[in-house]
């Protein structure tokens, strides 16, 4: 079942405001770009606190484990979803694998679609 987010209570709260260093501490040991995946982390965390209230299975684990698992997997489901978006590119940019050619110098008259 997918989780959704929602607004934490407030037993959920006390838990996410004690454990929230994980994310930092996920962040420096994947070595990723704080920038770009804390915010995907702290989704995948705060889905985790959710999954572990909703849960009581999961109580044999570590919070730690739990929440270590849904933001390893919220950041490949970012990096999957960027695969998928389609890459611009400038017309200036070089050709990879052709020598010196540019995108815009085989752009002709015969090539654009009317």
């Amino acid at each position: 079942m997918r989780q959704r987010l929602s607004p934490l209570s407030p037993a959920e709260q006390k838990v996410a405001a004690r454990q929230c260093q994980l994310i930092d501490h996920f962040i420096a040991a994947q070595r990723l770009p704080k920038e770009e995946y804390y915010d995907v982390a702290a989704f995948g965390f705060l889905l985790a606190v959710k999954k572990w209230f909703s849960r009581p299975d999961l109580y044999q684990y570590e919070f730690s484990t739990i929440a270590w698992a849904s933001m390893r997997s919220a950041v490949g489901n970012e990096r999957r979803k960027e695969q998928r978006r389609i890459q611009t590119v400038s017309l200036e940019d070089p050709i990879p694998g052709a020598v010196s050619l540019k995108w815009g110098d085989i752009i002709t008259e015969e090539n654009l679609v009317s």
